[in-house]
């Protein structure tokens, strides 16, 4: 017998089980032929952490993906943010990574998990943000007939959107965003002050507000938007949405919270639609839904920023 036979074999490097993790995530996606066969040979890869998911560039002999994985209980998540994708996608307006599948893979003794796997698209910074105005305006020209909401929950952050159909604008944004968001950080055993004076405010400022029920990203701050640094023309991408029909005011009020957009951003954006008057007095109730949002994610400045907010809403 051989001696070496009797060695212990050594466990795979991390480096290994990665590679491995991956090969066997693309060949699942192939088995169901969600991808074509040269998509599972991999011939390189960068790992990216993202609080506690895992995301991966990867080149592949079928060309360059962008996977997510997470646990089991993301598949409804992913899948959110495979619809809310296709949806942009759908309006042809502005790019996005396309998503070419969701999936759960299941590995001999370990917990099964969920994946995301979607066009790699390189991204810079800055790049066309006129175009990027413009785009997004004609997006938003894309109308629901079934009132306001989306077709399925959507995730914003950690928090889980009721998009049942509303037709009525005001009592959508109170009873099924700011509420929820009021009322999941009391769970929390934070009790903002001011909140109902507040409530009472949004329901009187939106009463009469009826805008289009306009196709939104949902989550559009800096971190969420980039540009594919292509040397003839650097094009808008939009990523990680969380997607519904609302008022288009709302993505716009997001674009002025954490670091305002570059102005030609702005000057994009009006060069197709304008605001409604009376947005900025409706601004700081959109942006209060973020905040809100962040609050009990993170706590610290954002709810601080918070309850500054709650105590200036008032007539």
């Amino acid at each position: 017998m051989n001696s070496a036979s009797l060695r212990p074999q050594r466990p795979a490097s991390e480096q290994q089980q990665t590679e491995q993790l991956i090969q066997d995530i693309l060949t699942d996606a192939v088995d169901r032929r969600q991808l074509f066969p040269p998509a599972a040979v991999v011939r390189g890869y960068s790992h990216h952490q993202h609080k506690t998911q895992q995301q991966f560039t990867v080149q592949t002999q079928g060309g360059a993906f962008f996977i997510k994985i997470h646990e089991l209980h993301a598949l409804p998540r992913f899948a959110a943010e495979q619809e809310s994708l296709l949806s942009i996608l759908a309006s042809q307006t502005i790019a996005v990574a396309a998503p070419l599948t969701a999936g759960t893979l299941q590995r001999a003794q370990e917990p099964a998990m969920a994946y995301l796997i979607l066009q790699h698209i390189p991204l810079a910074v800055h790049g066309d943000w006129f175009s990027a105005g413009q785009q997004l305006a004609q997006m938003h020209s894309h109308h629901s007939t079934q009132g306001y909401g989306f077709g399925r929950t959507t995730w914003c952050g950690e928090h889980a959107q009721d998009n049942r159909w509303n037709q009525h604008w005001g009592d959508f944004f109170v009873q099924q965003r700011l509420l929820p968001m009021l009322q999941s950080l009391q769970q929390q055993g934070i009790d903002l002050p001011h909140q109902t004076p507040a409530l009472d405010y949004a329901r009187r400022l939106l009463e009469d507000h009826q805008p289009p029920a306009s196709l939104l990203h949902g989550d559009l701050w800096s971190g969420n938007i980039g540009f594919n640094p292509d040397r003839q023309l650097s094009y808008p991408v939009l990523f990680d949405p969380a997607s519904y029909y609302g008022d288009a005011e709302a993505d716009m009020a997001m674009t002025e919270l954490f670091g305002r957009f570059p102005q030609r951003f702005y000057e994009g954006y009006h060069s197709v639609a304008a605001l409604r008057p009376g947005y900025e007095q409706r601004r700081p109730l959109y942006q209060l839904y973020h905040l809100l949002n962040h609050a009990g994610q993170f706590g610290g400045s954002f709810l601080l920023q918070a309850e500054h907010l709650l105590a200036q809403m008032h007539d």
